[in-house]
């Protein structure tokens, strides 16, 4: 179909400048370098580019066909043999025109959103492996995406929109029949889930996260909220929400909630349709008495962390309340040792050594806590702090890091363009709030590899080792550029070279 008759079937507010392309449209990308007779190229104004700066590129290798926002970006030699829309916002059009092209793929499976600061991997995670027992269904993650069973790495949280209903419709092609989205806040406020139709959605929790976009909490507590009102204006039939109600936040998402959801609540209180109604932790797993209405669920899981009870509980619901049998829940559970760097233990004698993915204060508090219960001996910290991102944050993180672990090393995470030395000296901060000396309770390593070869070298029996801030990451974005890196891979060939036996 060309272009000039498939934007005539969006409704958005557009101009169309010319409409002379002869090109059949079968695709929509916003890399030039994806670009070609068949495709619309858009044109995105982002944090550190713009998009109307690579139209050229996309004419040379023969695209016909723009989405734009700056007029003046354009040739007036492109006219004759182009069709050229102009919108004032050109992400909300990249979504329609997206939805439109793949033929509306949310329309035709099951769509399951997960949100909230903590928890939505995992808990996205479980429901895919809960509901795949019966249901065969797509999974969109932080970590991985999964489709027809093949599992691919993932640059971002939430996909944009053009690659999210891209491959939901390769997933209703297969014969899934649900796909389950990890929604970050990013992905609701830059509009990379615009136009998908839900039918269930997920609340987690609400932290201290994104301060950088966001500049205060209310705000970024927002851009939460309209996930749940993308929800309430969701056309599917029989929609669900799933609230975690212990969260405190829980009670102003169920305040957004309109009648046309059925909202069901999760946490510790009898009143609850799922309540929790005890549990148990020891090192090697744990065990959760679930009830709803008269039915009493005993879930066994050995995937670690109090933080880990309430998202079991969560993804334990969604599958109930999606048909699926409490047996084949249980069965998946007490098998699954939880997702890539969430919490991930590799090596458990003669000393523990965890990765996750922590890179919050609240997220690091959760985590060294938790790992403080396994402590025998001492607790080493290698943590970092993210560059160009809330700077705010990175000292709240060293005295978090100060009060729990006896050791730490700060070291890098992604810096991005900022310096790294003044990243770290900010995280410094907390530890000097905290009363710490530098060299006695902390260093500062810059080299990741080499403050993770110092906190092993340093560790003996008994102790515990956080490594935190990249979990599965397997790129680290330095001032210099993207490096190969990952924090596993670092501790499999230190702990290989050294003669230790791991997990893995």
């Amino acid at each position: 179909m060309l272009f000039k008759n498939i934007i005539k079937k969006i409704k958005d507010q557009y101009e169309i400048i010319s409409e002379n392309s002869k090109n059949n449209i079968s695709d929509i990308a916003l890399k030039s370098n994806n670009t070609n007779n068949s495709t619309i190229f858009v044109c995105i104004k982002g944090f550190k580019t713009d998009g109307h700066l690579y139209l050229e590129n996309s004419y040379k290798n023969g695209c016909r066909d723009f989405i734009i926002e700056n007029p003046d970006s354009i040739k007036s030699g492109w006219l004759h043999d182009s069709t050229i829309v102009c919108t004032s916002d050109s992400r909300k059009t990249l979504a329609n025109v997206s939805n439109f092209l793949y033929g509306f793929p949310s329309k035709k499976i099951k769509m399951i959103g997960v949100t909230g600061t903590k928890g939505k991997t995992t808990v996205s995670t479980l429901i895919y492996l809960f509901l795949n027992t019966k249901i065969r269904s797509s999974l969109f993650t932080t970590v991985k995406n999964i489709i027809n069973g093949i599992s691919y790495d993932t640059e971002r949280t939430t996909m944009e929109s053009n690659e999210l209903n891209y491959n939901l419709k390769k997933s209703y092609l297969s014969g899934e029949k649900t796909g389950i989205v990890e929604v970050s806040s990013h992905a609701v406020t830059l509009k990379r889930i615009h136009g998908i139709e839900w039918d269930k959605g997920v609340f987690t929790s609400f932290s201290r996260d994104h301060l950088d976009l966001y500049a205060t909490m209310d705000n970024y507590f927002n851009a939460k909220l309209d996930f749940f009102r993308a929800l309430n204006d969701s056309n599917k039939k029989n929609k669900i929400v799933f609230i975690n109600m212990d969260d405190p936040k829980g009670k102003d998402v169920l305040s957004v909630i309109n009648n046309s959801v059925k909202t069901i609540k999760i946490g510790s209180r009898p009143e609850y349709d799922y309540f929790i109604n005890g549990y148990n932790l020891d090192n090697n797993k744990i065990k959760i008495n679930l009830i709803n209405d008269s039915k009493e669920y005993f879930l066994e899981s050995k995937m670690r962390g109090r933080f880990n009870i309430i998202n079991i509980a969560i993804a334990a619901a969604v599958a109930l309340e999606s048909g699926i049998n409490i047996e084949e829940i249980k069965n998946v559970l007490y098998n699954y040792r939880g997702v890539e760097g969430r919490f991930e233990i590799i090596l458990e004698k003669p000393f523990i050594i965890i990765i996750d993915y922590a890179h919050t204060p609240l997220s690091l508090q959760n985590i060294l806590e938790e790992a403080k219960k396994l402590t025998v001996n001492k607790l080493y910290t290698v943590f970092g702090c993210t560059g160009e991102r809330d700077a705010e944050k990175r000292s709240i993180m060293g005295e978090v890091a100060a009060e729990i672990s006896d050791f730490s090393f700060i070291t890098n995470d992604d810096t991005y363009n900022e310096d790294p030395y003044t990243i770290a000296k900010e995280v410094e901060k907390g530890f000097i709030k905290s009363g710490k000396i530098n060299g006695k309770e902390y260093l500062i390593i810059l080299e990741r590899k080499n403050a993770v070869e110092k906190a092993i070298n340093k560790a003996s029996d008994g102790d515990v080792i956080v490594i935190a801030g990249m979990g599965h990451e397997k790129i680290q974005f330095l001032k210099e550029g993207p490096v190969d890196y990952n924090d596993k891979e670092t501790v499999l060939k230190i702990l290989k070279r050294k003669k230790i036996i791991y997990n893995i």
